[in-house]
């Protein structure tokens, strides 16, 4: 119960936090809606350790239904600062269900949503913060070299270190080669998602490979 307590208030802390940064015009566009993005995805990727897994898909769901109404009746400030078409909020609470549902190995699902939200999150802040000369478009939507990059990076990092707490079923050679063709693997599909549907297509992707892993 005091694990669940934890999960929603600190959910309604960021989201408080979410206000506040909208009203005063503490930070504007990209930078404030990966506020939200990344703060609370970054809180997310430890649920496993407070709560049960059931717990975290009904979280999920419950997350699915606010962004679903807050896009039809604003409450919430915490996806603004998108100017083109997508649908982020509603991939990344279905994401926290559907990763929840795929995995019971606590280290996976981190992995996969910190790159939801470090990977993906920086990526975007600082491709559109550093990247805007070095640009280019998949099926209408705008990337940056820099930011693809930057994904890249911050995946290897992600995976480097968490896959070190998963060496009961990764094996040195299978953390090289992982480290070697994942990062580069999910680039692409986060190239490829559109609409903000790498918000689900990366999380899902990574627990693919590593469940795939440990059972073979």
């Amino acid at each position: 119960m005091s694990g669940l307590l934890v999960c929603i208030g600190g959910v309604l802390i960021i989201l408080i936090a979410v206000e506040i940064i909208w009203r005063y015009k503490l930070l504007k566009g990209e930078l404030q809606r990966k506020f939200a993005h990344i703060t609370g995805g970054i809180f997310v990727a430890f649920w496993p350790w407070l709560v049960s897994w059931r717990t975290i898909q009904l979280l999920g769901l419950a997350m699915l239904v606010g962004a679903s109404l807050n896009r039809y009746r604003k409450f919430s400030h915490f996806a603004d600062g998108v100017h083109r078409e997508s649908y982020g909020e509603i991939f990344s609470a279905l994401a926290i269900t559907l990763c929840a549902v795929l995995t019971n190995e606590p280290i996976i699902f981190a992995i996969a949503i910190l790159h939801l939200a470090l990977a993906d999150g920086l990526a975007a802040v600082i491709g559109n913060k550093f990247g805007r000369k070095w640009r280019y478009e998949v099926f209408g939507q705008e990337k940056t070299i820099i930011g693809t990059m930057t994904f890249w990076i911050v995946s290897v990092i992600i995976l480097g270190i968490g896959l070190l707490y998963a060496a009961q079923f990764i094996d040195y050679e299978t953390y090289s080669i992982l480290l070697i063709v994942l990062p580069p693997l999910l680039a692409a599909l986060e190239n490829l998602a559109v609409y903000g549907s790498d918000n689900i297509v990366v999380p899902v992707a990574t627990i693919v490979a590593l469940q795939g892993i440990q059972s073979f």
